[in-house]
C-alpha cells in the first residue's frame, strides 16, 4: 500500500450563504490540504444541519492527513452514513434526516503519480475545468438525472424542474450506502469544483464556467459562484469550494477527454469518459424502473412543497400504493359476498372473521 510521503501543491477557497429565501444554512463543508467536502443537509427541525455536521466532521477527522487507497476514503463515507442513521434513530426530532456529500480526498502516491479521490452521494456535485472547459466528473443520483439519462427531459428543463429536488442516494437514510468513487490523477492547471445543488439550480454550467474563467483566486471564484446563484433567485441554500491544481502532470491537449478511474468495489465498471464538452454520461443504473418513471413524469407536481425521497422510500411507496388498491379490491369482493349469501340464525362467528 503506498503511502503518504508530501502534500500536493493546491490552492483552495470557499463561500457558502444561507440564500434568499431559506431562513437557515444545512449546508456545511470541509477545507483541509488533503480533503475538501460539500454537505448538503436535509430534514426538519434543524435535522439537515445535524445531518451534514457529521458527515463533514466525520470525513474531516478520519481523512485529514489524504487516504492510503480508495477504499479507505469510501469507508469514512459508509462510516459517516452510519453516525447519521444512528443519530436518527436516537432523536425522535432528527427521525428521517439526511445529507448529500461529495468530496475530494488526496490518495498515496503507488508509483504512478500523485491522484486524487472523488466520492459521491446524492446531488451535490464535483466539476473539473480543465483547458477552459467546465466537465461534470459525479453523475447527480436524484429523479431529475434519471429523466434526464432517460431522455423523458432535457438538462435545461432539469434545472427547473418541479420535482429536481428529490434524490436516490443520500446518507443517513438507510443503514448501508452506495457511494460512487472515481480516481483522477494531479494535473497542473485543473480547478475543481465542489457544490450543493444550491448553485446548479441557479447556475447553468456555461455560466459557472465564466465565473470561474474571471477570477484567478479560488476563494475570489468560489464568492463569485454563490453571488451568481443568488442573483439568479438564492432559493437555496449554497456552498461552494474550490480546489486548484498547481502541480502534476502536464496538462493534455485541448481536445481530449477526462478520462475517469471508476472505483466501485466488486462492480467491475470501465473507465468513464466525459467528452470535451463536458456532456454527462449516463448513470449507473436506474434507481427507479423505467414504467414508474413514465407515470411520475406525467403526473402533476405536488403542491409547492419541496420533499427529497430517497430509492428506498420512493419504491416503498409504490409498494405500498398497490397493496391499498388490493385490500380494497378483496374487501369489496368480501362484501359483495357476504350480501347474496342467504340469511342465517346461526350467531357463530362468520367465515372470514378470526376467532378468539
Amino acid at each position: 500500500m503506498g503511502q503518504l510521503t508530501s502534500t500536493p501543491a493546491l490552492a483552495w477557497g470557499a463561500a457558502t450563504d444561507v440564500g434568499r429565501v431559506r431562513t437557515e444554512n444545512e449546508d456545511a463543508f470541509v477545507t483541509e490540504p488533503m480533503i475538501f467536502v460539500v454537505a448538503d443537509g436535509m430534514g426538519g427541525h434543524q435535522a439537515g444541519e445535524v445531518a451534514s455536521a457529521i458527515a463533514a466532521t466525520t470525513l474531516r477527522d478520519r481523512l485529514s492527513e489524504g487516504a492510503p487507497s480508495v477504499d479507505v476514503a469510501e469507508a469514512a463515507v459508509v462510516e459517516a452514513n452510519a453516525a447519521i442513521f444512528q443519530a436518527a434513530h436516537h432523536n425522535l426530532d432528527q427521525r428521517g434526516m439526511g445529507t448529500t456529500i461529495t468530496a475530494i480526498v488526496v490518495l498515496a502516491d503507488e508509483g504512478s503519480g500523485a491522484r486524487l479521490a472523488v466520492l459521491n452521494v446524492g446531488d451535490s456535485r464535483t466539476y473539473v475545468l480543465r483547458n477552459g472547459r467546465l466537465r461534470r466528473v459525479t453523475i447527480d443520483h436524484s429523479y431529475v438525472q434519471e429523466l434526464v439519462s432517460t431522455g423523458h427531459i432535457t438538462e435545461a428543463e432539469a434545472r427547473n424542474h418541479p420535482r429536481r429536488n428529490i434524490v436516490t442516494r443520500a446518507l443517513g437514510i438507510e443503514s448501508n450506502v452506495r457511494v460512487d468513487k472515481f480516481v483522477l490523477p494531479f494535473v497542473r492547471g485543473d480547478r475543481f469544483v465542489l457544490c450543493s445543488d444550491g448553485l446548479v439550480d441557479e447556475v447553468d454550467d456555461e455560466e459557472i464556467a465564466a465565473v470561474l474563467a474571471i477570477h484567478a483566486s479560488p476563494q475570489a471564484a468560489a464568492e463569485g459562484l454563490v453571488a451568481a446563484a443568488n442573483h439568479n433567485g438564492g432559493r437555496d441554500n449554497v456552498t461552494v469550494v474550490v480546489v486548484d491544481s498547481l502541480e502534476g502532470a502536464a496538462p493534455p491537449p485541448d481536445s481530449s477527454d477526462l478520462e475517469l478511474d471508476l472505483a466501485w468495489g466488486e462492480t467491475q465498471q470501465p473507465a468513464r469518459l466525459i467528452d470535451a464538452e463536458g456532456g454527462a454520461a449516463e448513470i449507473a443504473e436506474p434507481a427507479v424502473p423505467p414504467d414508474a418513471l413514465d407515470a411520475l413524469a406525467a403526473a402533476p407536481p405536488a403542491a409547492a412543497e419541496r420533499r427529497r425521497f430517497t430509492k428506498g422510500m420512493l419504491l416503498f411507496a409504490i409498494s405500498l400504493a398497490a397493496i391499498i388498491v388490493l385490500t380494497v379490491t378483496l374487501l369489496l369482493v368480501v362484501g359483495h359476498d357476504s350480501q347474496e349469501a342467504p340469511p342465517t340464525t346461526n350467531t357463530s362467528s362468520s367465515p372470514n372473521t378470526t376467532g378468539g
